[in-house]
């Protein structure tokens, strides 16, 4: 996947505001998260004749498949209106007023790791509110059919800040669980346990889990589900988010 791609997964969830105010600033914060990736540097080349265009294809192809409402020299003049963007002698590039909206979006990429028979209510909880504070959660639901699953995941959580495994009464027993949890080891990743539904680490049946794993889940590290009601789920979810210094 392509970090073109990437950035398309990750701000597709974003809806677009109706408010012309809303729109502009969403735009330039996704203009200066491309940017950020290296996608692209100029936001507009002027012609022989002086007419502002993109000046590359991933740029172009941002337009069309995110902002086709918008024609480009129409949104060209909004962002140069509310001074996101500026001229120099043959282009248009962002300005600091731009970039500084990158520091009031949290851009976190969390992969969050479960079973689905036992977490899957769970995980769209956890994604929900993650979303919410403008963190960008990824699930193996997001992946797209076909292509090479494993090497897909293994691609995401090495490309994640930040690593929850979801641990409920038998989660441990998916051999799948286990390597996304060794891929995270592997590649030096925040791991973050979050035990639900009375999950017990010391049962004598994970007596044979290796113990890399176990320090990595164990119950010094974790954020357990206390109480098995809306409420005890909603602690540890604020709980989750005092992990990554938000206060709901």
């Amino acid at each position: 996947m392509t970090e073109w791609h990437r950035l398309w997964e990750e701000r597709k969830a974003f809806e677009i505001p109706e408010a012309d105010l809303g729109r502009i600033k969403l735009l330039s914060e996704e203009l200066a998260l491309g940017v950020h990736r290296g996608l692209w540097h100029i936001i507009a080349m002027y012609d022989e004749y002086g007419a502002p265009n993109p000046p590359n294809k991933m740029l172009s192809d941002w337009f069309e498949a995110r902002w086709n409402s918008f024609s480009f020299d129409h949104w060209l003049r909004l962002l140069q209106g509310h001074g996101y963007v500026t001229k120099n002698e043959s282009a248009e590039l962002l300005t600091t007023e731009a970039y500084s909206l990158l520091s009031l979006t949290v851009t976190y990429n969390v992969f969050v790791s479960y079973k689905r028979s036992e977490s899957s209510a769970l995980s769209l909880l956890v994604i929900c509110r993650l979303k919410a504070y403008g963190f960008t959660p990824f699930v193996d639901m997001a992946l797209e059919a076909g292509g090479n699953w494993h090497a897909d995941l293994e691609d995401r959580i090495k490309a994640c800040d930040y690593f929850i495994i979801l641990l409920g009464k038998d989660t441990l027993s998916s051999p799948m669980t286990i390597k996304e949890i060794r891929w995270a080891l592997s590649n030096g990743k925040v791991i973050i346990p979050l035990w639900h539904s009375g999950f017990d680490l010391n049962e004598p049946r994970w007596a044979g889990v290796d113990d890399d794993v176990k320090d990595a889940i164990q119950q010094t590290n974790a954020i357990i589900v206390q109480d098995e009601s809306a409420s005890g789920y909603n602690s540890a979810i604020v709980e989750l988010l005092n992990r990554f210094g938000v206060t709901p």
